[in-house]
């Protein structure tokens, strides 16, 4: 089976602000706060998912937040949400050109801006219940796809300073809350995929706890956006690098997610360390996510950060259609541009 070789592309982009929410900070990311409308545009979707697969990409994972209108929580959508036909139809045209699309929704209260007010009864009987809807329309929509992401990073007071109410779990609480969608995932037949990193671990219960609080099956993107210089030894390696090789010596799969977001060379430094430091039949593959949203203005960027992941993929692992240059796609006739 091929290696994953993924992009994160955002369809919904209510992820961050709650509703309503005025922020004092004038650096606040303009992105991130919450609109009332589909930010999404959809010429620009075509264009960069047109271009993925000229690049090596095989898999697409969609953040679907409020970018589709289900049947099961319609008020979750807001004017111009897809209609599930419409969502059919490009997963249809997605499949045609080879990617293979993954839904997620991240179930973090600390990325849940979309859920309206849903958001503000997280850990309660209802939401388990509003979660399971959405599951398995979602897994009937996407026609039982290999795997379902289900996000839960940054649960926690400073990634949330910003919201009206902060919600955290205990570890014992969080875990079970995550079994719960895990089953509900497994028993679709799908396989369940979140974020982890350091502090996703201590969520867990610390790195004592996780054989006994994850499911072998679970698959793991591991993100981390910071520099990471080659080292020699393991052991000098920084924290996210070990983090990798130490899920992977627990017979877990991995998934390491990169990113230009931070820093430009990061892609290509995690994927060295990886080919050096953790076994290969533990490594899924890799993402990328440039954290850019769907929109004329970050077109660039976002071919920036694909073309970055194939660069690097080409350069440590071998790809093919490894001549591609980005340039061509704006020649028109020789010698003019």
């Amino acid at each position: 089976m091929d290696k994953i070789r993924a992009v994160l592309l955002h369809l919904g982009s209510n992820m961050w602000r709650k509703k309503g929410y005025q922020s004092p900070a004038k650096k606040d990311v303009e992105d991130f706060i919450y609109r009332d409308e589909m930010f999404c545009q959809k010429e620009v979707w075509t264009r960069i998912t047109s271009l993925l697969p000229k690049m090596g990409f095989n898999t697409l994972v969609i953040d679907l937040g409020e970018g589709v209108r289900l049947d099961s929580h319609p008020e979750l959508a807001v004017p111009g949400s897809w209609s599930k036909q419409e969502m059919q139809e490009e997963l249809a045209r997605l499949r045609r050109l080879g990617l293979n699309p993954i839904p997620k929704f991240n179930f973090s209260p600390g990325h849940s801006a979309w859920m309206g007010d849903w958001a503000y009864r997280i850990g309660t009987p209802e939401f388990d219940g509003f979660c399971k809807d959405l599951i398995e329309e979602t897994i009937d929509l996407f026609d039982t796809p290999d795997f379902f992401h289900i996000g839960l990073e940054e649960e926690d007071y400073h990634s949330q300073k910003n919201n009206y109410i902060a919600v955290v779990r205990c570890p014992e609480k969080k875990t079970r809350d995550t079994k719960y969608l895990f089953d509900i995932i497994m028993n679709r037949g799908v396989r369940p995929a979140i974020w982890m990193d350091l502090q996703t671990l201590e969520n867990f219960g610390g790195p004592e706890n996780i054989r006994d609080n994850m499911p072998q099956e679970v698959l793991f993107f591991t993100w981390n956006y910071d520099i990471h210089r080659d080292m020699p030894t393991l052991e000098q390696a920084d924290d996210y690098i070990r983090l990798i090789h130490q899920l992977a010596a627990l017979d877990y799969d991995v998934v390491p997610t990169t990113s230009t977001w931070c820093w430009h060379l990061n892609t290509k430094e995690v994927m060295t360390a990886c080919k050096k430091f953790v076994p290969a039949e533990r490594i899924a593959g890799f993402m990328t996510a440039s954290w850019m949203l769907t929109r004329e203005n970050k077109f660039f960027q976002l071919l920036n950060d694909a073309y970055t992941f194939h660069t690097a993929y080409r350069d440590v692992f071998g790809l093919e259609n490894a001549d591609f240059k980005p340039w061509e796609l704006y020649i028109e006739k020789e010698g003019s541009i």
